[in-house]
Formats: C-alpha cells, sequence, structure tokens
C-alpha cells in the first residue's frame, strides 16, 4: 500500500513544482500585458504576446487561451478556461481585473502594474517565510524518519529486539500504532511549518 502511494506523491509534487513556476512567470507575463496595452495593443492581442514571449508552464497556457479566441470563443469564456486549467489565486485575481475592467472601463494598464508589483512583495514575502520556516521543516523531517532508521539500526545490531515486534501479534499492533503516530505527527508539523501568505 505504501508504494502504491508513490506515484500519486510524485504527481502532486511535480503539481505543486509547475503552480510555482506559474506563480514565479505571472509577475512578468503580467508587466507584458501591461507593456502591450500602453504600446496601444488590444487586449486580445496581449495574449497572444504573452503566449510567445513566456516559456513554459505559463506561454503553452497563455497559447491555449488565444487559440480558444481565435477559434471564436467570447473573451470572458477564453479567461475563465485559463483561470480553471491553473487554479492559481493570483491567476484568478488578474482574470477578475481584467474582466471587470472590460465591462466598466478604467486604466487597465495601471491596474496591472501595482497588481504585478503587489504579486512581487508577496513572492519575496513567501521567500521569507520559507527561509524561516526551514528549521521547522527538518525538524519534522527528522522527527518522521528518526523511528525508521533506529529500528533498521537496531535490526542489524541484534535482531533479537526487533524479531519480537515482527512475530508477535502485540507487537505488530503496537509497530501500527507507532507508524500511525508517526504520520499523524508529521502532519501535525507540516501544518505547523506551512505559512500561507
Amino acid at each position: 500500500m505504501a508504494l502504491g502511494t508513490i506515484p500519486l506523491l510524485w504527481l502532486m509534487r511535480k503539481r505543486s513544482t509547475r503552480m510555482r513556476k506559474f506563480g514565479v512567470q505571472l509577475p512578468e507575463a503580467i508587466d507584458l500585458i501591461s507593456r502591450a496595452l500602453k504600446a496601444g495593443h488590444a487586449l486580445s492581442a496581449t495574449i497572444e504576446i504573452v503566449a510567445v514571449e513566456i516559456p513554459d508552464p505559463l506561454g503553452p497556457e497563455f497559447r491555449r487561451a488565444a487559440d480558444e479566441l481565435n477559434y471564436g470563443l467570447p473573451f470572458r469564456e477564453a479567461l475563465l478556461n485559463l483561470g480553471r486549467r491553473v487554479p492559481l489565486s493570483d491567476l484568478r485575481f488578474l482574470i477578475t481585473a481584467v474582466m471587470v475592467q472590460k465591462e466598466t472601463g478604467g486604466n487597465l494598464a495601471e491596474i496591472l502594474d501595482k497588481s504585478s508589483n503587489v504579486l512581487r512583495a508577496r513572492m519575496n514575502l513567501q521567500a521569507k517565510v520559507r527561509v524561516y520556516s526551514a528549521q521547522g521543516r527538518l525538524t519534522g523531517i527528522i522527527l518522521t524518519t528518526l523511528p525508521l532508521i533506529c529500528f533498521v539500526a537496531i535490526s542489524f545490531l541484534d535482531p533479537r529486539y526487533t524479531r519480537l515486534l515482527i512475530e508477535d501479534e502485540f507487537g505488530r499492533r503496537l509497530v501500527y500504532a507507532a507508524l500511525a503516530g508517526v504520520v499523524v505527527g508529521s502532519m501535525f508539523i507540516q501544518r505547523i511549518v506551512r505559512i500561507k501568505v
């Protein structure tokens, strides 16, 4: 059962890495949209510019949105589809700002400039929080792996100590209880050190 969770953990890790890259690229994309608007490009054309200029993973998603616009999908639907494909709160904020401006009017380039500055400040704060919480994360890793390391080390030094835990029914129950305690403790430590900014 434990080995069966490895593909799921790998996918979750890849997804979080991809979302982190999206978050890093988003302020640059917002700046690009703002500059294109100031240069006189239409809003739909700025989506195409971002699709061309920004590398993977954000560029291809904007390329798909630009293709949807070219195939006749309404601008609002294309942006909402982009928000569904990339469930990032910062991107949803950008989409909401663009749609509100498109309906009510106003200076979108100025709004985007301010949004880009806010996102960059938020990313800097997240990086600082990650540095400050590194000790807690390392402590969690050590406390989670230490029981397993001690079990393996004692098994090599004197197998009689650990054989009782494996062969006896009560010993197996103790091992299951210890594993459950390690998992619950690891979850609590992760919740403590995960600070949302």
